[in-house]
């Protein structure tokens, strides 16, 4: 009879063990994060903590954890037209490169940072291109995106708690019409420089053959040596015969040496 009452009291025991434990399990909620997240903790709608990386267990309920990835984000900016300083149209293509800094804020700060971020640079696109002349623009391309950075990083940070890292044009779009204009005076540019290659090359062959007219003047010898230099040159193709004449100026040169001597 003891024994049968042992077993009794040993299985209710084990019962309300058991019934204890799915208890508290029922009121434990256990939550992950990865290492590139980070987690806000609510209880009842109020912050309590932020969670780093790792596994938590949360008694009780009512708890919320929000999770937020710190990873860097690229945010592309697509095609804004916008109307420069002397009335032309153009469209850019931006690239942001952002990342959650304060994690509170950018869940507080603002129920869409990304729309938020997209909006500040485009209205910073349309401030900057507006205030400059088309040919600036184009030839200054490549500093729009630190002008861009200066002009939204704090607004950004301290509306929504997003680090803008950094901001590219990707592409700068003319129409049409202005793409044939700059295509011509990139054409009419590129000749205007091949013609002076040509002319410093014409001046400085100008200036050898000057130069070699005042030695061969001034020496005969080496005139009559160039001359059947050529001769030989001239008749490599034609066997072993050749037909030539003396040229004037070679007769008068030496006959002018002649007399001198």
């Amino acid at each position: 009879m003891e024994i049968i009452i042992t077993i009794a009291i040993t299985i209710a025991i084990i019962w309300i063990m058991a019934y204890f434990v799915g208890v508290i399990r029922r009121h434990i909620e256990v939550v992950t994060i990865w290492d590139y997240q980070v987690g806000l903790h609510f209880k009842d709608g109020c912050y309590v903590e932020t969670l780093e990386s790792g596994r938590h267990r949360l008694l009780g309920r009512g708890h919320s954890v929000i999770l937020l990835d710190t990873r860097s984000s690229e945010m592309v900016i697509q095609g804004q037209e916008v109307i420069t300083s002397d009335s032309a149209t153009v469209k850019l293509t931006a690239v942001a490169l952002w990342k959650i800094i304060d994690l509170l804020k950018r869940h507080l700060g603002s129920d869409n940072a990304h729309q938020a971020l997209y909006t500040q640079v485009q209205l910073a696109m349309r401030r900057l291109i507006g205030e400059l002349e088309l040919d600036v623009i184009v030839e200054g391309k490549a500093d729009f995106g630190k002008a861009l950075l200066n002009e939204v990083k704090e607004t950004i940070l301290e509306e929504t708690g997003v680090e803008v890292v950094r901001i590219d044009i990707r592409d700068l779009m003319l129409s049409g019409e202005l793409k044939s204009s700059y295509a011509g005076v990139i054409t009419a540019r590129k000749e205007a420089q091949a013609q002076q290659e040509r002319a410093r090359g014409d001046a400085a062959a100008l200036r050898t053959f000057a130069n070699a007219a005042r030695v061969y003047e001034n020496n005969p010898e080496l005139f009559r040596l160039r001359y059947l230099e050529t001769i030989k040159e001239a008749g490599a193709g034609y066997g072993s015969q050749l037909i030539i004449g003396v040229p004037e100026e070679l007769m008068n040169l030496g006959k002018k040496n002649e007399r001198i001597n």
